[in-house]
Order: structure tokens, then sequence, then C-alpha cells
């Protein structure tokens, strides 16, 4: 065997376990699965009418008439109106922008640190492995919410500051994750036979590790996405996330929990929205995880 053989000719043939073999689930795949199917089914009007939004003939979420304060649902006004007379399903899909923006930013930062931190420690291991596995067990030992609230806390309210705690709190379990992933892979035979000609060890990192832990990432970045759509909505509940004026879900159901008794609808419907929203993303995940892994299907 020479070298060529051993390590692919570049081309994508590099045995099965090599890019050209690790598929990605496109729409199509994803449509089979059904509670892939489930999930676009709740996603997909959500993000059309969230993104749409701009140009369709909705109320602005900011601007107040104090007349139509408080209207019940109707044709008009779909989720009604808030103490000064605001759209509320303007405000939610202003809301639902910003909480899917928080979930992709989060989920695309912990996937990326989580894969490099995670690669270099599985795959270095000794001391390296020891002092990143003791700085990631430090952030395991708070609970994400509060470990969100402290670095909120600290750094100050606002996008930036909520995506950054968030993902600082996510990060660590990517890590982990990663480093298992890698520990199991890297003890494989088709590893030691590119060891035994000369391979580097970024290629195989590159070439062979990463792929292969790409499927287990994707499905933990779903429910990371979920998980920090709703630890978003916990802290600007708590006026440690968004700050009003701008909408948030977890503002405007703050600002509705006063009035449950005669506008139950400020703080309900958008409350059903993040749940539809949190159980969407975890059949995703669980769509993504039986797509790329048909052994996990029941």
């Amino acid at each position: 065997m020479n070298n060529q053989e051993a390590l692919g000719t570049g081309r994508g043939k590099l045995g099965p376990f090599s890019w050209g073999t690790i598929r990605i689930p496109g729409l199509h795949f994803l449509i089979a699965n059904q509670k892939a199917r489930w999930a676009l089914l709740i996603l997909i009007p959500i993000l059309l009418l969230t993104l749409l939004a701009p140009v369709l003939p909705f109320p602005s979420p900011l601007v107040t008439d104090v007349k139509s304060s408080m209207q019940s649902p109707s044709w008009d006004h779909p989720f009604g109106t808030d103490k000064l007379g605001r759209d509320v399903f303007s405000r939610t899909l202003s809301g639902i922008k910003v909480s899917l923006s928080v979930g992709l930013s989060v989920a695309v930062i912990a996937l990326v640190f989580g894969v490099v931190l995670g690669t270099i420690a599985g795959f270095y291991g000794k001391m390296v492995d020891r002092t990143m596995m003791s700085i990631v067990d430090i952030f395991l030992a708070f609970p994400s919410l509060l470990l969100a609230i402290g670095l909120v806390s600290i750094m100050g309210a606002g996008f930036i500051p909520v995506v950054i705690a968030i993902s600082l709190a996510d990060v660590p379990r990517f890590i982990r994750l990663q480093r298992s992933l890698v520990l199991t892979l890297k003890s494989r035979t088709y590893i030691d036979a590119a060891r035994t000609v000369k391979a580097s060890q970024l290629w195989l990192m590159t070439k062979h590790i990463i792929p292969n832990t790409i499927s287990s990432l994707l499905v933990a970045a779903s429910i990371a996405a979920a998980n920090a759509i709703l630890v978003e909505a916990s802290l600007s509940f708590l006026g440690l996330g968004i700050m009003p004026p701008e909408p948030s879900l977890g503002n405007i159901i703050k600002e509705g929990q006063t009035y449950l008794q005669i506008g139950w609808w400020i703080s309900t419907l958008p409350g059903v929205v993040i749940l539809l929203i949190a159980i969407s993303l975890h059949f995703m995940s669980d769509g993504i995880r039986e797509v790329l892994d048909p052994r996990s299907r029941k």
C-alpha cells in the first residue's frame, strides 16, 4: 500500500470515514422523517411570518394607540393589544426574530468552539486535555441559566451580551461531547494506519476525526438553539436580557403578567409560541439524529 492509497486521492475517496462519505441531510431527507416533518410544519410558517412581517400589513410593534388598549384577540389584532394599545401579534413576531437570532448565534458559536477545543483536548490529551477539562468542569458546575444570569449581570443587558453569556454556558458541554467522540475515534484502526504513513495530526483531525463527529454535534446544536431561546426568554423576563422598548418574547410575557386576569392573551399567546418553537426544535434534533444515524430509530 502506498501513501496515496492509505491517505486517499484527495478527491473525497478517503474510505468510509472521509468528508466524501459524510452526508448532510437535505430538505427531502428531513421531510421523509416524521419528527422532522412535524418540526418543519411548525417552524416554516413561523419563519415566513417573521421574515415577511415588515412587508405585510401588520401594525408596527412599537406604535402605541391608547384608545385600542387591552383589546381581546380579534381579526384586526390576532393576539390582542397590550396596555398601550400595541399589537401583541406584531410584537410577538419581532420577539421571535430576536429569539431565533439568539438561538442560531449560540448554536453556531457553541458548535465552532466545541469542535475546535474538544478536538484539541481529545486528540492531544495529557496536559492539554487535563487543563482544558479542568476549566470546562468549573463552568459545568453551575446550571446554565444561573451562569448566564451571572455573566449578563457583569456584561450588561442587550443582544450581544445575552448571546455571549448563553454561549459561554453552552460551549463547555460541546467541548466535553466532542472530546468524548474524539477519544473513541482516535483509537480506530484507520487512524493507526494513517499514522504509519506519516499523516500529519492536522490532516487526521480535519479529514478523519471532525467529519465523523458532525452528526452528533448537529443534533446537540439544534437542542442548544432551543435551550438558548428559553434562556433568552428567561433573562428578558427577569429584566436582564433584551430591554424594552425592543420586543422580546420574555419581556412581552413580563409586561403582561400584571394583567393576566383582564388581559390573559398578552402573556399566554407569546408563551405558547415559545413552547411551540422549543418543541419543534427538539423534534428537529430527533429527526436529524435519525436521518444521520438510522440505527437510532426504534
